[in-house]
């Protein structure tokens, strides 16, 4: 993944597997990625080759509000809510 087509690739050769309907968290150092990975997997930006690929679909051939409907980022600086946590991650229902 990189930012701009005449910028430098700054996700590369990234593999994971995460297993159908599991909850992952995404930590490290401050420069490491996480926010990287983050607008990768919501496609805010594209990859520019690979694929990234959620309970085995390809999600650039997902819609868009279709797959951010599905996916839930606590931001590095969370701001909580009044209720559960549960309400916190999932407002809507």
């Amino acid at each position: 993944m990189k930012y701009r087509d005449n910028l430098d690739i700054v996700l590369d050769d990234l593999s994971f597997k995460v297993q159908p309907k599991e909850k992952i968290g995404i930590v490290g150092r401050t420069g490491s990625g996480k926010s990287t990975i983050c607008i990768s997997i919501s496609r805010i930006v594209e990859v520019c080759r690979g694929m990234i690929t959620i309970d085995g679909q390809d999600i650039s051939k997902l819609n868009l509000n279709y797959l951010r409907s599905r996916i839930t980022v606590i931001p590095q600086d969370p701001i909580l809510f009044k209720g559960t946590l549960r309400y916190n991650l999932d407002p809507v229902n």
